[in-house]
Protein backbone atom coordinates (compact mmCIF):
# COMPACT_ATOMS: atom_id res chain seq x y z
CA UNK A 1 0.00 0.00 0.00
CA UNK A 2 2.39 2.48 1.27
CA UNK A 3 6.03 3.21 -0.53
CA UNK A 4 7.70 5.78 1.58
CA UNK A 5 7.04 7.09 4.59
CA UNK A 6 8.94 10.24 6.31
CA UNK A 7 8.71 10.39 9.92
CA UNK A 8 9.19 14.05 11.94
CA UNK A 9 10.65 13.16 14.53
CA UNK A 10 13.32 11.06 16.30
CA UNK A 11 12.02 10.86 19.20
CA UNK A 12 10.67 7.13 20.79
CA UNK A 13 7.58 6.93 19.35
CA UNK A 14 8.83 8.13 15.22
CA UNK A 15 11.64 5.59 16.20
CA UNK A 16 9.52 3.02 17.10
CA UNK A 17 7.43 3.38 14.31
CA UNK A 18 9.45 3.79 11.73
CA UNK A 19 11.19 0.17 12.74
CA UNK A 20 7.42 -1.74 13.05
CA UNK A 21 6.57 -0.21 9.47
CA UNK A 22 9.68 -2.02 8.06
CA UNK A 23 9.38 -4.93 9.94
CA UNK A 24 5.99 -5.64 8.50
CA UNK A 25 7.30 -4.23 4.87
CA UNK A 26 11.08 -4.43 4.13
CA UNK A 27 10.34 -3.46 0.88
CA UNK A 28 8.97 0.60 2.46
CA UNK A 29 11.35 2.92 2.23
CA UNK A 30 11.08 4.81 5.81
CA UNK A 31 12.78 7.81 6.86
CA UNK A 32 13.53 9.26 9.88
CA UNK A 33 14.29 13.06 10.76
CA UNK A 34 15.44 14.23 13.86
CA UNK A 35 16.49 17.97 14.17
CA UNK A 36 19.43 17.53 16.47
CA UNK A 37 22.49 16.60 14.86
CA UNK A 38 23.65 14.21 17.24
CA UNK A 39 26.55 16.74 19.22
CA UNK A 40 24.28 18.22 21.64
CA UNK A 41 23.52 15.98 24.64
CA UNK A 42 19.69 14.47 24.48
CA UNK A 43 17.28 16.68 26.70
CA UNK A 44 15.92 14.79 29.47
CA UNK A 45 17.11 12.12 32.40
CA UNK A 46 14.75 9.18 32.83
CA UNK A 47 11.78 7.95 31.59
CA UNK A 48 9.21 5.20 33.48
CA UNK A 49 7.37 2.83 31.59
CA UNK A 50 4.92 0.52 33.04
CA UNK A 51 5.33 -3.39 33.11
CA UNK A 52 1.36 -3.10 30.31
CA UNK A 53 3.08 -1.05 28.09
CA UNK A 54 6.06 -3.44 28.59
CA UNK A 55 4.25 -6.47 27.22
CA UNK A 56 2.27 -4.84 24.15
CA UNK A 57 6.16 -3.93 23.58
CA UNK A 58 7.34 -7.91 23.25
CA UNK A 59 3.99 -8.48 21.64
CA UNK A 60 4.78 -6.21 18.89
CA UNK A 61 8.27 -6.52 18.34
CA UNK A 62 10.15 -8.66 20.93
CA UNK A 63 13.68 -7.86 20.23
CA UNK A 64 13.28 -4.42 20.72
CA UNK A 65 11.34 -5.25 23.96
CA UNK A 66 13.95 -6.97 25.07
CA UNK A 67 17.22 -4.48 24.57
CA UNK A 68 14.62 -1.94 26.05
CA UNK A 69 14.70 -4.04 29.86
CA UNK A 70 18.00 -5.18 29.27
CA UNK A 71 19.30 -1.23 29.19
CA UNK A 72 16.65 -0.10 32.18
CA UNK A 73 16.48 -0.03 35.70
CA UNK A 74 13.77 -2.57 37.47
CA UNK A 75 12.43 -3.52 40.39
CA UNK A 76 11.85 -0.47 43.08
CA UNK A 77 8.99 0.16 44.77
CA UNK A 78 7.27 3.50 45.12
CA UNK A 79 6.75 5.23 48.70
CA UNK A 80 5.47 8.23 49.68
CA UNK A 81 7.57 10.13 52.61
CA UNK A 82 5.73 13.03 55.17
CA UNK A 83 7.78 14.78 57.58
CA UNK A 84 7.93 11.77 59.63
CA UNK A 85 8.12 8.90 57.37
CA UNK A 86 7.14 7.33 54.82
CA UNK A 87 4.84 4.44 53.39
CA UNK A 88 4.89 2.07 50.10
CA UNK A 89 2.42 2.78 47.89
CA UNK A 90 3.40 -0.49 46.18
CA UNK A 91 5.95 -2.69 45.66
CA UNK A 92 8.80 -3.39 43.31
CA UNK A 93 7.16 -3.41 39.57
CA UNK A 94 8.44 -0.21 38.77
CA UNK A 95 10.63 -0.09 35.39
CA UNK A 96 13.06 3.11 34.38
CA UNK A 97 15.25 3.85 31.76
CA UNK A 98 17.58 6.84 30.76
CA UNK A 99 16.31 8.60 27.49
CA UNK A 100 19.37 8.38 25.76
CA UNK A 101 19.66 4.86 26.68
CA UNK A 102 16.72 4.39 25.27
CA UNK A 103 16.91 6.82 22.12
CA UNK A 104 20.18 4.48 20.99
CA UNK A 105 17.77 1.37 21.84
CA UNK A 106 15.65 2.76 19.11
CA UNK A 107 18.01 4.04 16.62
CA UNK A 108 20.10 0.86 16.60
CA UNK A 109 16.65 -1.25 16.17
CA UNK A 110 15.52 1.02 13.65
CA UNK A 111 18.32 1.56 10.94
CA UNK A 112 19.29 -2.83 11.64
CA UNK A 113 16.01 -2.88 9.31
CA UNK A 114 16.73 -0.49 6.98
CA UNK A 115 15.20 2.62 8.11
CA UNK A 116 17.03 5.88 6.94
CA UNK A 117 17.75 8.00 10.00
CA UNK A 118 18.57 11.85 9.41
CA UNK A 119 20.78 13.60 12.27
CA UNK A 120 20.34 17.35 11.99
CA UNK A 121 17.45 17.45 9.38
CA UNK A 122 15.17 20.05 9.54
CA UNK A 123 12.83 18.64 7.40
CA UNK A 124 9.06 19.86 7.59
CA UNK A 125 5.67 19.36 5.81
CA UNK A 126 6.72 21.74 2.97
CA UNK A 127 10.18 19.59 2.30
CA UNK A 128 9.02 16.29 2.56
CA UNK A 129 7.21 13.68 0.01
CA UNK A 130 5.49 10.46 -0.12
CA UNK A 131 2.46 8.14 0.87
CA UNK A 132 2.52 9.33 4.68
CA UNK A 133 3.73 11.99 6.63
CA UNK A 134 4.24 10.55 10.87
CA UNK A 135 4.19 13.47 12.96
CA UNK A 136 6.51 12.71 16.06
CA UNK A 137 7.49 16.19 16.71
CA UNK A 138 6.26 16.02 20.45
CA UNK A 139 4.25 18.66 22.00
CA UNK A 140 5.43 21.80 20.25
CA UNK A 141 4.87 19.99 17.08
CA UNK A 142 5.17 22.49 13.88
CA UNK A 143 3.41 20.01 11.85
CA UNK A 144 0.06 20.41 14.53
CA UNK A 145 0.78 23.96 14.29
CA UNK A 146 0.42 23.97 10.19
CA UNK A 147 -2.27 21.77 10.37
CA UNK A 148 -4.43 23.22 13.71
CA UNK A 149 -7.34 24.46 11.29
CA UNK A 150 -7.95 20.56 10.13
CA UNK A 151 -6.87 19.19 13.38
CA UNK A 152 -9.33 20.66 15.72
CA UNK A 153 -6.59 22.07 19.03
CA UNK A 154 -7.09 22.59 21.90
CA UNK A 155 -5.04 23.21 24.59
CA UNK A 156 -3.96 24.47 28.10
CA UNK A 157 -1.60 25.03 30.73
CA UNK A 158 -1.15 23.29 33.94
CA UNK A 159 -1.33 25.95 37.56
CA UNK A 160 1.90 24.48 38.62
CA UNK A 161 5.78 24.79 37.18
CA UNK A 162 7.73 22.37 37.07
CA UNK A 163 11.65 21.35 36.23
CA UNK A 164 13.15 18.06 35.34
CA UNK A 165 16.54 17.41 37.11
CA UNK A 166 18.90 14.67 37.91
CA UNK A 167 20.82 13.32 41.17
CA UNK A 168 24.03 11.50 40.41
CA UNK A 169 22.83 8.32 42.47
CA UNK A 170 20.09 5.62 42.13
CA UNK A 171 17.76 6.87 44.96
CA UNK A 172 16.33 2.95 46.90
CA UNK A 173 12.77 3.57 45.83
CA UNK A 174 10.90 5.98 43.81
CA UNK A 175 9.20 8.30 45.99
CA UNK A 176 7.53 11.67 46.58
CA UNK A 177 8.39 13.58 48.86
CA UNK A 178 7.91 17.91 49.86
CA UNK A 179 10.12 20.57 51.57
CA UNK A 180 9.73 23.59 52.97
CA UNK A 181 11.03 27.18 53.13
CA UNK A 182 8.77 29.17 55.50
CA UNK A 183 5.32 28.86 53.11
CA UNK A 184 7.08 27.70 50.41
CA UNK A 185 6.55 23.87 49.31
CA UNK A 186 8.61 22.04 46.85
CA UNK A 187 7.11 18.41 46.21
CA UNK A 188 9.73 16.36 44.68
CA UNK A 189 8.49 13.08 42.20
CA UNK A 190 12.03 10.90 41.91
CA UNK A 191 12.61 7.43 40.69
CA UNK A 192 16.20 5.91 39.90
CA UNK A 193 16.85 5.24 36.28
CA UNK A 194 20.18 3.54 36.17
CA UNK A 195 23.08 2.55 38.98
CA UNK A 196 24.21 5.83 39.72
CA UNK A 197 21.33 8.12 38.11
CA UNK A 198 18.21 9.34 39.47
CA UNK A 199 15.09 11.96 37.99
CA UNK A 200 14.66 14.38 40.11
CA UNK A 201 11.13 16.19 39.00
CA UNK A 202 10.26 19.47 41.59
CA UNK A 203 6.88 21.25 41.46
CA UNK A 204 5.92 24.61 42.67
CA UNK A 205 3.22 26.59 43.10
CA UNK A 206 1.88 30.35 42.31
CA UNK A 207 2.84 30.91 45.64
CA UNK A 208 6.57 29.46 46.00
CA UNK A 209 6.93 30.39 42.17
CA UNK A 210 6.82 34.14 43.15
CA UNK A 211 7.74 34.05 46.36
CA UNK A 212 10.93 32.23 46.59
CA UNK A 213 12.24 34.25 43.46
CA UNK A 214 12.02 31.27 41.17
CA UNK A 215 9.78 33.79 38.67
CA UNK A 216 12.85 36.43 38.54
CA UNK A 217 15.34 33.31 38.15
CA UNK A 218 13.41 32.07 34.99
CA UNK A 219 13.13 35.83 33.67
CA UNK A 220 17.00 36.13 33.77
CA UNK A 221 18.11 33.10 32.08
CA UNK A 222 18.54 32.43 28.31
CA UNK A 223 16.77 31.10 26.05
CA UNK A 224 18.19 27.17 25.94
CA UNK A 225 19.96 27.96 29.19
CA UNK A 226 20.28 25.89 32.44
CA UNK A 227 18.67 28.11 35.74
CA UNK A 228 21.32 28.25 37.64
CA UNK A 229 19.76 30.08 40.35
CA UNK A 230 16.98 27.91 40.35
CA UNK A 231 18.73 24.57 41.07
CA UNK A 232 21.52 25.86 43.49
CA UNK A 233 18.56 27.11 45.48
CA UNK A 234 17.05 23.60 44.86
CA UNK A 235 20.15 21.86 46.10
CA UNK A 236 19.28 24.03 49.28
CA UNK A 237 15.90 23.41 50.43
CA UNK A 238 16.04 19.83 48.75
CA UNK A 239 19.64 18.70 51.05
CA UNK A 240 18.53 15.78 52.32
CA UNK A 241 16.83 14.35 50.01
CA UNK A 242 19.96 14.97 47.67
CA UNK A 243 22.15 13.52 50.11
CA UNK A 244 23.91 17.04 50.74
CA UNK A 245 24.95 16.92 46.85
CA UNK A 246 24.29 18.03 43.81
CA UNK A 247 21.46 18.06 41.06
CA UNK A 248 22.64 17.16 37.11
CA UNK A 249 21.15 20.21 34.64
CA UNK A 250 20.36 19.70 31.35
CA UNK A 251 19.16 22.78 29.93
CA UNK A 252 17.04 22.47 32.63
CA UNK A 253 14.45 25.53 32.72
CA UNK A 254 10.94 25.93 34.62
CA UNK A 255 7.62 24.71 32.32
CA UNK A 256 3.95 24.58 32.78
CA UNK A 257 2.66 21.09 31.49
CA UNK A 258 0.49 21.46 28.15
CA UNK A 259 -2.94 19.88 27.98
CA UNK A 260 -3.06 18.93 24.49
CA UNK A 261 -5.97 17.52 22.75
CA UNK A 262 -7.06 17.07 19.11
CA UNK A 263 -10.34 16.77 17.25
CA UNK A 264 -8.51 14.43 14.56
CA UNK A 265 -5.24 12.91 14.81
CA UNK A 266 -4.61 12.99 11.47
CA UNK A 267 -5.76 15.08 8.27
CA UNK A 268 -5.04 13.95 4.22
CA UNK A 269 -1.49 11.82 3.96
CA UNK A 270 0.05 13.14 7.81
CA UNK A 271 -1.46 11.30 11.09
CA UNK A 272 0.03 12.40 14.38
CA UNK A 273 1.39 10.41 17.25
CA UNK A 274 2.63 10.60 20.87
CA UNK A 275 2.75 14.15 22.59
CA UNK A 276 2.20 15.81 18.97
CA UNK A 277 -1.08 14.48 19.20
CA UNK A 278 -1.89 14.26 22.76
CA UNK A 279 -0.63 14.77 26.29
CA UNK A 280 -1.24 13.36 29.93
CA UNK A 281 -0.18 14.39 32.78
CA UNK A 282 3.15 12.92 33.74
CA UNK A 283 1.92 12.40 37.76
CA UNK A 284 0.14 9.57 36.34
CA UNK A 285 2.43 7.98 33.59
CA UNK A 286 4.77 9.03 30.88
CA UNK A 287 4.37 10.33 27.60
CA UNK A 288 6.90 7.72 26.50
CA UNK A 289 4.28 5.30 26.95
CA UNK A 290 1.59 6.43 25.23
CA UNK A 291 3.93 7.24 22.38
CA UNK A 292 5.18 3.76 21.72
CA UNK A 293 2.07 1.69 22.02
CA UNK A 294 0.57 4.68 19.47
CA UNK A 295 3.84 4.03 17.27
CA UNK A 296 2.02 0.04 17.49
CA UNK A 297 -1.54 0.84 16.82
CA UNK A 298 -0.43 2.98 13.46
CA UNK A 299 2.14 0.41 12.01
CA UNK A 300 -0.57 -1.83 12.94
CA UNK A 301 -2.78 -0.28 11.01
CA UNK A 302 -1.18 0.86 7.72
CA UNK A 303 0.23 -2.53 7.59
CA UNK A 304 -3.71 -4.02 7.76
CA UNK A 305 -5.42 -1.80 5.64
CA UNK A 306 -5.86 -1.13 1.99
CA UNK A 307 -5.43 2.94 1.89
CA UNK A 308 -3.70 5.64 4.27
CA UNK A 309 -7.35 7.34 4.96
CA UNK A 310 -8.68 3.38 6.42
CA UNK A 311 -5.37 3.01 8.07
CA UNK A 312 -5.44 6.46 9.84
CA UNK A 313 -8.86 5.87 10.81
CA UNK A 314 -8.46 2.52 11.82
CA UNK A 315 -5.07 3.79 13.79
CA UNK A 316 -7.57 6.23 15.85
CA UNK A 317 -10.41 4.32 16.31
CA UNK A 318 -8.04 1.71 18.20
CA UNK A 319 -6.44 4.35 20.09
CA UNK A 320 -8.39 7.21 20.91
CA UNK A 321 -10.65 5.48 23.26
CA UNK A 322 -7.56 4.39 25.04
CA UNK A 323 -5.74 7.68 25.26
CA UNK A 324 -8.90 9.67 26.54
CA UNK A 325 -9.88 7.50 29.62
CA UNK A 326 -6.09 7.54 30.16
CA UNK A 327 -5.96 11.63 30.26
CA UNK A 328 -9.29 11.89 32.51
CA UNK A 329 -7.39 9.43 35.11
CA UNK A 330 -4.38 11.89 34.26
CA UNK A 331 -6.72 14.58 34.72
CA UNK A 332 -7.96 13.64 37.93
CA UNK A 333 -4.49 13.09 39.03
CA UNK A 334 -3.00 16.52 38.08
CA UNK A 335 -5.57 18.38 39.53
CA UNK A 336 -5.26 16.07 42.99
CA UNK A 337 -1.35 17.34 42.79
CA UNK A 338 -2.09 21.18 41.64
CA UNK A 339 -3.59 21.38 44.95
CA UNK A 340 -0.95 19.43 47.00
CA UNK A 341 -0.19 22.09 48.89
CA UNK A 342 -3.73 21.54 51.38
CA UNK A 343 -2.98 17.98 52.17
CA UNK A 344 0.76 18.76 52.68
CA UNK A 345 0.64 18.36 56.79
CA UNK A 346 -1.81 15.33 56.43
CA UNK A 347 0.12 12.00 58.01
CA UNK A 348 2.22 9.70 55.80
CA UNK A 349 -0.84 7.40 55.25
CA UNK A 350 -3.82 9.26 54.84
CA UNK A 351 -1.14 10.98 51.92
CA UNK A 352 -0.64 7.48 50.70
CA UNK A 353 -4.51 6.71 50.35
CA UNK A 354 -5.38 9.67 48.78
CA UNK A 355 -2.49 9.37 46.46
CA UNK A 356 -3.05 5.70 45.47
CA UNK A 357 -7.46 6.64 44.72
CA UNK A 358 -6.66 9.80 43.26
CA UNK A 359 -7.59 9.37 39.88
CA UNK A 360 -10.61 6.80 40.23
CA UNK A 361 -8.62 3.64 38.52
CA UNK A 362 -8.20 1.78 41.89
CA UNK A 363 -10.34 1.82 45.31
CA UNK A 364 -9.05 1.45 48.95
CA UNK A 365 -10.40 -1.95 48.79
CA UNK A 366 -7.66 -2.38 46.00
CA UNK A 367 -4.39 -0.03 47.97
CA UNK A 368 -5.85 -2.40 51.03
CA UNK A 369 -5.01 -6.03 49.15
CA UNK A 370 -1.35 -4.49 48.98
CA UNK A 371 -1.01 -2.74 51.86
CA UNK A 372 -3.51 -3.13 54.74
CA UNK A 373 -2.02 -1.88 57.48
CA UNK A 374 -1.10 1.66 55.95
CA UNK A 375 -5.13 1.50 55.12
CA UNK A 376 -5.79 0.74 58.45
CA UNK A 377 -3.96 3.53 59.96
CA UNK A 378 -4.68 6.01 57.13
CA UNK A 379 -8.93 5.49 58.31
CA UNK A 380 -8.02 6.53 61.61
CA UNK A 381 -9.51 9.89 61.21
CA UNK A 382 -12.96 8.02 61.20
CA UNK A 383 -12.37 6.74 65.15
CA UNK A 384 -11.69 3.53 65.97
CA UNK A 385 -9.38 1.64 64.41
CA UNK A 386 -11.38 -0.12 61.75
CA UNK A 387 -11.88 -4.09 61.48
CA UNK A 388 -12.55 -6.24 59.24
CA UNK A 389 -13.48 -5.32 55.33
CA UNK A 390 -12.57 -1.88 55.50
CA UNK A 391 -15.04 -0.18 52.93
CA UNK A 392 -18.03 -2.04 54.38
CA UNK A 393 -16.35 -0.76 58.31
CA UNK A 394 -15.86 3.29 56.49
CA UNK A 395 -19.61 3.07 55.60
CA UNK A 396 -20.97 1.68 58.51
CA UNK A 397 -19.08 4.53 60.43
CA UNK A 398 -21.77 7.27 61.96
CA UNK A 399 -21.41 10.86 61.54
CA UNK A 400 -22.42 13.26 64.50
CA UNK A 401 -22.14 16.91 64.64
CA UNK A 402 -21.85 20.15 62.20
CA UNK A 403 -25.53 20.46 61.87
CA UNK A 404 -25.82 16.69 61.05
CA UNK A 405 -26.34 13.20 62.82
CA UNK A 406 -26.31 10.17 60.29
CA UNK A 407 -26.62 6.14 61.82
CA UNK A 408 -24.05 5.70 59.12
CA UNK A 409 -21.78 7.35 56.32
CA UNK A 410 -23.71 6.02 53.04
CA UNK A 411 -27.55 6.39 53.68
CA UNK A 412 -30.26 6.68 50.56
CA UNK A 413 -30.87 9.93 49.62
CA UNK A 414 -34.25 9.56 50.34
CA UNK A 415 -33.51 8.66 53.65
CA UNK A 416 -31.37 11.61 54.33
CA UNK A 417 -33.96 13.40 56.61
CA UNK A 418 -32.40 16.31 57.39
CA UNK A 419 -32.07 19.74 55.82
CA UNK A 420 -28.98 20.21 53.85
CA UNK A 421 -27.73 22.90 51.07
CA UNK A 422 -28.01 21.22 47.81
CA UNK A 423 -25.35 22.03 45.09
CA UNK A 424 -24.94 20.37 41.36
CA UNK A 425 -21.54 19.84 39.92
CA UNK A 426 -20.48 18.91 36.28
CA UNK A 427 -17.30 20.56 35.87
CA UNK A 428 -13.80 18.38 35.65
CA UNK A 429 -12.04 21.42 36.86
CA UNK A 430 -12.58 21.87 40.71
CA UNK A 431 -9.79 24.52 40.88
CA UNK A 432 -10.36 26.70 37.95
CA UNK A 433 -12.88 29.82 38.35
CA UNK A 434 -16.55 28.98 38.62
CA UNK A 435 -15.45 26.38 41.77
CA UNK A 436 -13.69 29.77 43.26
CA UNK A 437 -16.71 31.80 43.08
CA UNK A 438 -19.58 28.49 44.07
CA UNK A 439 -16.82 27.57 46.85
CA UNK A 440 -16.59 31.42 48.25
CA UNK A 441 -20.09 31.30 48.25
CA UNK A 442 -20.91 28.13 50.16
CA UNK A 443 -18.06 28.90 52.19
CA UNK A 444 -19.81 32.02 54.14
CA UNK A 445 -23.03 29.59 54.86
CA UNK A 446 -23.16 27.15 57.63
CA UNK A 447 -24.22 23.20 57.61
CA UNK A 448 -23.89 20.41 55.93
CA UNK A 449 -23.41 20.23 51.74
CA UNK A 450 -24.67 17.68 49.44
CA UNK A 451 -22.90 17.89 45.90
CA UNK A 452 -24.99 16.52 43.40
CA UNK A 453 -24.96 16.21 39.62
CA UNK A 454 -27.11 15.15 36.06
CA UNK A 455 -26.92 11.21 35.15
CA UNK A 456 -23.30 10.96 33.89
CA UNK A 457 -19.84 10.63 35.22
CA UNK A 458 -19.59 11.05 38.65
CA UNK A 459 -15.74 12.01 39.78
CA UNK A 460 -16.15 15.64 38.92
CA UNK A 461 -18.64 15.73 41.89
CA UNK A 462 -16.56 13.73 43.86
CA UNK A 463 -13.09 16.38 43.29
CA UNK A 464 -15.58 19.05 44.11
CA UNK A 465 -16.76 17.83 47.68
CA UNK A 466 -12.92 17.05 48.21
CA UNK A 467 -12.49 21.06 47.83
CA UNK A 468 -15.36 22.07 49.87
CA UNK A 469 -13.59 19.91 52.52
CA UNK A 470 -10.54 21.16 51.99
CA UNK A 471 -11.58 24.52 51.87
CA UNK A 472 -14.26 24.99 53.91
CA UNK A 473 -15.42 23.76 57.31
CA UNK A 474 -18.53 22.26 56.23
CA UNK A 475 -19.15 18.72 56.27
CA UNK A 476 -19.68 17.89 52.93
CA UNK A 477 -21.76 14.85 51.02
CA UNK A 478 -21.89 13.66 47.72
CA UNK A 479 -24.50 12.08 45.54
CA UNK A 480 -23.50 8.65 43.84
CA UNK A 481 -25.26 5.71 42.23
CA UNK A 482 -25.50 2.22 44.06
CA UNK A 483 -23.22 0.58 41.50
CA UNK A 484 -20.27 2.92 42.89
CA UNK A 485 -20.37 1.49 46.65
CA UNK A 486 -16.87 0.73 46.72
CA UNK A 487 -16.29 3.99 45.14
CA UNK A 488 -18.48 5.72 47.74
CA UNK A 489 -16.34 4.01 50.80
CA UNK A 490 -12.99 5.75 48.88
CA UNK A 491 -14.09 8.91 48.69
CA UNK A 492 -15.05 8.71 52.57
CA UNK A 493 -11.80 6.62 53.33
CA UNK A 494 -9.73 9.40 51.72
CA UNK A 495 -11.62 12.04 52.64
CA UNK A 496 -12.82 13.29 49.83
CA UNK A 497 -16.65 13.33 51.28
CA UNK A 498 -18.21 12.89 54.82
CA UNK A 499 -21.15 10.94 53.57
CA UNK A 500 -22.58 9.71 50.44
CA UNK A 501 -26.20 9.81 49.33
CA UNK A 502 -27.04 6.41 47.66
CA UNK A 503 -29.44 7.34 44.30
CA UNK A 504 -31.95 5.07 43.52
CA UNK A 505 -30.32 4.99 39.58
CA UNK A 506 -27.22 5.19 38.54
CA UNK A 507 -25.91 8.69 37.35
Amino acid sequence: MTRRVNVLGGGPGGLYAARLLKLRDPALEVVVHERMDGAQETFGFGVGLTEATMRNLEQADPETADRVREVSYVGHELRFAAEDRSVCLHGARNLAVGRAALLRVLTEAATAVGVEYRAGSHADLGSVSGDVVIAADGVGSGTRAKLSAELGVRTSLGRTRYVWCGAPFAASSAFFASARRGQQLFVTHAYPYAEDRSTFLIEVDDRTWTDAGLAAFDAATAPGETDQQSVRLLENVLSDQLRGGKLLANRTRWSRFVNLGLDRWHTGNVALLGDAAHTAHYTLGSGTKLALEDAIALADALAGESSVPAAFAAYEQARRPAVERFKQLAGRSQRWWDSYRWRADWPAERLGLSYMTRSGNLTMADYAASEPGVVRTALEWLGAAPSGDPAEWVLAQPLRGNGIQLPARAVPRADLGQPVEEVAWAEPDVWGEDADRTVARLAAGTGPVLVTGKPGEFWARVDFAERLRLRTRRTVGVDLPRSARAFAATSVGAGRADFVTVSQEDS
